[in-house]
C-alpha cells in the first residue's frame, strides 16, 4: 500500500514560521530563548541552543504574537523539538499566582 508523504498525513496543516520564543519550565527557574519553525493550533517545532536540556513539560512564549502555550515535548532530535500545546494564555493578563513568573519573563523579553 502506497501511503502519502509524511507532511500530508498530518491532520492539520503546519505553517512554517520564524518568530522568535522564549522555553520556560521548572517554574520559572529555567528559560532560553528560542526559535520558532512551525506552527499549528495543537503545537510547534521549536530550535533550541546546543545542549539545551528540557523536560517533558514547558511553557513557550510566542513573542511574535504574544501568546503563551503550555506545552508537552512530544519529541527531540539535536537542536530541535516537538512540542503538543495542553493549553494557552495571553501573558499580558495572567492573573494565576502559581505562573505569575512567565508574565514577568515574558515583559522581559517584549
Amino acid at each position: 500500500m502506497d501511503l502519502p508523504p509524511l507532511a500530508d498525513r498530518r491532520p492539520k496543516p503546519r505553517k512554517r514560521v520564524l518568530f522568535s520564543g522564549v522555553v520556560v519550565y521548572d517554574q520559572g527557574i529555567y528559560s532560553c530563548t528560542c526559535k520558532i519553525r512551525n506552527l499549528t493550533t495543537d503545537g510547534a517545532r521549536i530550535s533550541t541552543p546546543a545542549g539545551q536540556v528540557l523536560p517533558s513539560e514547558v511553557y513557550l512564549i510566542n513573542l511574535h504574537s504574544q501568546v503563551g502555550y503550555k506545552a508537552n515535548v512530544v519529541w527531540r532530535r539535536g537542536v530541535e523539538a516537538g512540542l503538543a500545546f495542553l493549553s494557552s494564555f495571553d501573558p499580558q493578563t495572567l492573573a494565576d499566582p502559581e505562573v505569575a513568573y512567565l508574565k514577568r519573563i515574558w515583559s522581559a523579553y517584549k
